[in-house]
């Protein structure tokens, strides 16, 4: 009997104890990627479609950007690759814009290895699976040495890395 005393006891002291500190203190948990500026990084390649001298290239980029609320995400890129088939390397800088998997970036493009750099524009056109993206890119250099390379069209692959900068804790 007396045993049954102390066990009803333990029961009635233990569960008072936890469940006062078992209580929810602060906001609720929230699934899913919080407010924050990311720096990502990672490796490109992909194949040349539309330009005489199609091929392959492999290269790298690097963007900023800030994910917010709802899967929205703004920021800035840069990258550089090099063309095996046309043996020249390009460099694009611009902003990029999205929305959960999907984004379009722009601007800038320059395209070295001739007898001098050339500048255009290019696009781009992304769906993004984790740290994967495969995009579609058309760059178009107006002034280009020969007609039949100022448009480039490309399909790729872009395995990038987040590290978070600054943001929510």
């Amino acid at each position: 009997m007396r045993l049954r005393a102390w066990i009803g006891l333990g029961v009635v002291v233990g569960t008072a104890l936890v469940g006062r500190e078992a209580r929810a203190e602060g906001e609720p948990f929230e699934l899913g990627a919080q407010p924050a500026w990311y720096l990502l990084g990672g490796v490109t390649s992909g194949a040349t479609m539309l330009a005489t001298n199609r091929g392959g290239y492999v290269g790298g980029e690097l963007s900023l950007a800030r994910l917010g609320r709802g899967g929205r995400f703004v920021g800035l890129y840069g990258d550089g690759y090099y063309d095996i088939g046309a043996k020249r390397t390009y460099a694009t800088l611009g902003p990029e814009i999205g929305y959960k998997f999907v984004g379009i970036d722009g601007g800038v493009a320059t395209r070295f290895g001739a007898s001098r750099v050339e500048w255009g524009g290019t696009g781009r056109v992304f769906v993004t699976i984790g740290v994967l993206a495969i995009y579609a890119r058309y760059a178009y250099f107006g002034e280009s040495l020969g007609r039949d390379n100022d448009n480039v069209l490309q399909v790729g692959a872009l395995v990038k890395l987040p590290v978070k900068v600054w943001g929510i804790e």
